[in-house]
């Protein structure tokens, strides 16, 4: 649930805004809504409790042609919900409630060529990442986000992590041998080569569920065979086209028009 205003309140304080926004949002399906709509095949393992979220959540993936057999209905429980104020800048504050999302339990191996998980979900439903990509001979790729809600143990049995500044150094010493640093307006560096990628120019309308939208490029990317490199240009121009639209999925481009903007910029990417 968005709510905009001119600026962010301060504790203990009430600030008047001037639109509401209801999207559907969860890091796990915006990921997986962001590949699909550039082209990838997405199956989504997760919960969502019994109530009318539940419903909107399910619908909106499936809308999207993500694969939703494996979403679990939690009884009595209730959706994952984030409530988010967003000012004039495109900055937020986010208070998420977990709700269904403690409840995910481990997932199946399913012939995927890529598995993504992020960090709100519970370590059962880490460890069965990995063991599902082992089983697939997929690539595991992690978004410990937020950085107390995973174990630093865990984060580096994965093949990519996918971190901001804050994550880089929280999980120091913890992390896979390939490293997605993501800089905002500053772009990527992939580590430890130390690659710097520059961002698409963009006007930030509201940065809500850019990484997410950067992480569904990344994993779209490497499933139709990019290297790396390439799967992070992908993600930094489908990243930019979000910011510049007010909420989560309903901000994140299709792949016609990735590649537009991609080709203007004279950036070269591979689409599912």
């Amino acid at each position: 649930m968005f709510g905009y205003a001119p600026r962010l309140p301060r504790p203990g304080e009430s600030v008047l805004g001037d639109r509401f926004l209801l999207a559907p949002g969860g890091k796990g399906a915006n990921v997986a809504v962001a590949a699909a709509r550039l082209g990838a095949r997405v199956r989504f393992f997760g919960a969502h409790g019994d109530d009318q979220f539940g419903a909107f959540i399910g619908g909106a993936l499936r809308h999207e042609g993500v694969d939703v057999t494996s979403l679990a209905v939690i009884a009595g429980m209730h959706s994952g919900v984030a409530l988010i104020a967003v000012d004039a800048q495109g900055e937020n504050q986010i208070l998420a409630l977990p709700g269904a999302n403690g409840l995910v339990g481990a997932p199946d191996a399913c012939g995927a060529a890529v598995w993504f998980c992020p960090g709100e979900v519970p370590r059962a439903a880490h460890e069965g990442t990995i063991a599902a990509a082992r089983a697939d001979g997929a690539t595991a790729i992690v978004n410990p986000s937020p950085a107390n809600a995973i174990d630093p143990d865990v984060v580096a049995t994965f093949d990519i992590a996918i971190v901001n500044e804050t994550e880089l150094h929280t999980f120091a010493g913890h992390l896979p041998a390939r490293v997605v640093l993501t800089r905002g307006a500053a772009g990527a560096v992939l580590l430890p080569r130390g690659t710097e990628l520059a961002a698409m120019p963009a006007h930030a309308v509201d940065t809500t569920g850019a990484g997410d939208a950067f992480a569904g490029a990344v994993c779209a990317g490497i499933a139709s065979g990019a290297p790396l490199e390439q799967a992070v240009q992908l993600a930094l121009v489908t990243a930019a086209i979000s910011v510049e639209r007010e909420g989560c999925q309903p901000s994140y481009a299709r792949r016609d028009e990735v590649a537009a903007r991609a080709g203007a910029a004279g950036i070269d990417v591979r689409l599912p």
